[in-house]
């Protein structure tokens, strides 16, 4: 759950349990299997070693069981056609199940919308493209192949498929590039699933290998970016299941994805010594005069006091291996401008200090931030819970390196002479002096993030683990990145859609189902959606059990109908975590972005209520009114301005009684300063301001207290 990952023994490192099947015969000649779940957290490194031991040995009596000796047994496809009620082997006659669409597997390894081989290659691109797609929507821990039980001869098969035809993509004249990226793209797609559901050992792992080398040459010829970029991470995933030999290939694979150090040799280049920094210091709690005087404590000094129209001059020279270096800082006031200097040639470091107003800061200075790519720079946004922003800061600056916080990054203030607060220190600027110092040393991430952990996060976080996600974190990074746009957060996007479809927003008002466009629907809307609502249920004490986690992740649209629910929930787990999946509707493709977010975060308040056993409210009427006002939040906090209309459209879909105001709901959460995204307390004040006949309405709406 933190940005900081590690590996522990397990025969799955996904889901923290190692499952076993064993045999039992007892002295009376019968014979039991038995599945055996052992959670790996519970025993010790030393026990854990006697386990693998037992497992490779699969002796009679290598392993205790309720005081009875019994034998392991080896065969994994077991468990396999146990968990997924598999019976019968594939059949090419056969529909593969897993997909959307009607997709069948022939023996000689093509993919095909209907039985029998494909004879043209736009038939057997397509059927490339449909298996891509049933596999990227295959539940963590599962594989095409293994669910349909195919054969290792017909999986042999398909990887020569594969590669005869992308020799055939490659030679077509007539193919238009997008098309080409796209076969690739469903390849590399198969070409993953296949090293997935193999083995390491005999004819299963040397096709594993030949299945691997086909990747990589995949992975190193690739030259559209966001698709190289993901198939370098999905490879990364599947480090653990690999042999050892081949982990440093992966290693490589990483580095191009996620820096190893900051750009050195592009700010150093050429005996250059200055680093130079931008910096936006944000309103509220002064700090701009604040951040001023903690970099003087920190062997700064104001070259330039600056004024309304200059930044303030802040410099400091260090001596560091010898040789000096010199760090000049340019302060500013924030003005929705956090990266107004992001295409300036002299700018090295790019950086926002102040509040987030629940991520609107960023997303203002998007919008109003000069066309660069972001080559050779360092973005460090000092914020709460900068992650929410991430995707969009690395879609616009693709070439940048961020460094943003996962949660609330906290700070302390003093009090002037005139009586003001004004920032005194806080994690932002001590994590900023540490990527500083570490970049006078040239020191590489791991270190600096180690800095960071320990001399720069307070007591609110886990100090072992915690609170900056920086370029190496490429796990939790995936969580919050949209690569391609398809609205499926990174990391459960095993394919990458070259293209996908726009879908235009409705008015406001528009909660109406339509039919979706064909093809692959763009997702920017859930994704944003999905994104914000990570930062307002983190502020939401309903949700403290559930939330500070991350967990809600984009899983782009699902094929509904007029009756379901715009936005649905699925708690799964994914890399070895809890998530909550969100999917929207593909009918309410068109809804506003403004509409979604406020739908979401009532969907997911539903969800929680109606999933989680220990969910804290029980009266029904104050949990509806407490997931309506994280809504009215939403509305609060987000960049629309039709709010009037949004609400108007809210109740009418979820038929919440006319008396039911907007304008209270907004007071109540503007006079409180703590619980500002809702709460049951605030829920309550709601409730108390309405008149006798709407509260009667309510109760009948959503039923008497349980």
């Amino acid at each position: 759950t933190t940005p900081q990952a590690t590996d522990h023994l397990a025969a799955d490192p996904k889901d923290g349990a190692v499952d076993l099947f064993v045999r039992n015969e007892s002295r009376y000649g019968r014979i039991e299997a038995r599945h055996v779940r052992i959670d790996a957290n519970a025993i010790s490194p030393e026990a854990a070693k006697a386990l693998q031991a037992a497992i490779k040995a699969g002796g009679t009596s290598s392993i205790e069981l309720d005081g009875m000796a019994v034998s392991v047994r080896g065969d994994i496809a077991v468990e396999l056609a146990h968990h997924l009620g598999a019976s019968m082997p594939h059949d090419p006659a056969t529909a593969l199940a897993g997909a959307d669409k009607a997709l069948y597997l022939g023996s000689d390894g093509s993919f095909a919308a209907q039985a029998g081989a494909s004879d043209s290659l736009k038939g057997r691109i397509d059927g490339l493209y449909r298996a891509a797609e049933a596999a990227d929507r295959g539940a963590d821990g599962t594989d095409l192949f293994s669910q349909n039980r195919v054969s290792l001869t017909t999986r042999k098969a398909v990887l020569a498929d594969v590669q005869a035809t992308l020799s055939q993509v490659d030679a077509d004249p007539d193919m238009n590039a997008d098309a080409k990226a796209q076969a690739r793209s469903s390849a590399a797609t198969i070409t993953h699933e296949l090293i997935r559901s193999l083995g390491n050992e005999g004819d299963a792992g040397a096709l594993k290998r030949d299945a691997f080398a086909s990747y990589q040459k995949l992975v190193a010829s690739e030259t559209v970016g966001g698709l190289k970029e993901s198939m370098i991470f999905n490879a990364v995933q599947q480090k653990a299941f690999l042999p050892a030999d081949l982990h440093p290939a992966i290693d490589a694979m990483k580095a191009e994805i996620a820096p190893q150090t900051p750009p050195y040799a592009a700010w150093f280049k050429d005996g250059k010594t200055e680093l130079n920094i931008s910096y936006a210091a944000g309103h509220g709690e002064g700090f701009y005069e604040g951040v001023t005087e903690f970099m003087k404590k920190k062997g700064f000094a104001v070259i330039d006091e600056g004024g309304y129209r200059k930044p303030r001059h802040l410099q400091m020279k260090k001596t560091v291996n010898g040789e000096e270096r010199t760090v000049n800082i340019k302060l500013r006031h924030f003005n929705s401008d956090s990266f107004k200097d992001i295409d300036d040639p002299n700018t090295d470091i790019v950086v926002y200090g102040g509040h987030s107003n629940l991520g609107g800061n960023t997303r203002k200075s998007l919008e109003n931030a000069p066309e660069a790519n972001g080559k050779d720079k360092l973005i460090f946004l000092g914020l709460c819970s900068g992650k929410d922003n991430m995707d969009g800061v690395r879609k616009a600056f693709p070439e940048a390196q961020l460094v943003t916080t996962f949660n609330s990054s906290y700070f302390n203030t003093k009090t002037t002479a005139s009586g003001a607060k004004q920032f005194s220190t806080g994690e932002d600027t001590r994590a900023l002096t540490e990527i500083i110092n570490g970049a006078l040393r040239e020191d590489d991430w791991a270190t600096i993030n180690g800095n960071i952990r320990d001399r720069a996060v307070g007591y609110n976080h886990d100090k072992e683990l915690g609170n900056y996600l920086t370029p190496i974190d490429t796990q939790f990074n995936a969580r919050f990145r949209d690569v391609d746009g398809d609205g499926q957060a990174d990391l459960i996007d095993r394919h990458f859609n070259i293209a996908t479809v726009s879908v235009a927003a409705q008015p406001s008002t528009g909660m109406t189902p339509s039919d979706p466009p064909a093809g692959k629907l763009g997702g920017e809307r859930p994704a944003r959606a999905a994104h914000f609502a990570n930062t307002v249920d983190l502020y939401n004490p309903t949700y403290d059990k559930y939330s500070h986690k991350g967990r809600i992740i984009s899983d782009g649209y699902y094929s509904g109908g007029d009756n379901d629910g715009i936005v649905r929930f699925n708690t799964v787990t994914e890399d070895g975590r809890s998530v909550y999946k969100m999917e929207v509707n593909d009918r309410y493709a068109g809804i506003s972005e403004e509409a979604l977010r406020a739908v979401t975060m009532i969907e997911y308040h539903r969800h929680l209520e109606a999933t989680e056993s220990d969910f804290p409210i029980k009266d029904p009427v104050k949990s509806a009114m407490t997931g309506l006002l994280t809504g009215v939040a939403s509305l609060k906090y987000d960049q629309g301005y039709n709010d009037n209309a949004v609400f108007a459209a809210i109740k009418d879909h979820y038929d919440i009684p006319e008396g039911v105001g907007l304008r209270e709901a907004k007071a109540i959460l503007e006079a409180d300063h703590h619980d500002y995204t809702g709460s049951v307390k605030l829920a309550d004040k709601w409730i108390a301001k309405l008149d006798d006949e709407t509260r009667e309405a309510l109760q009948a709406r959503f039923g008497a207290e349980q």
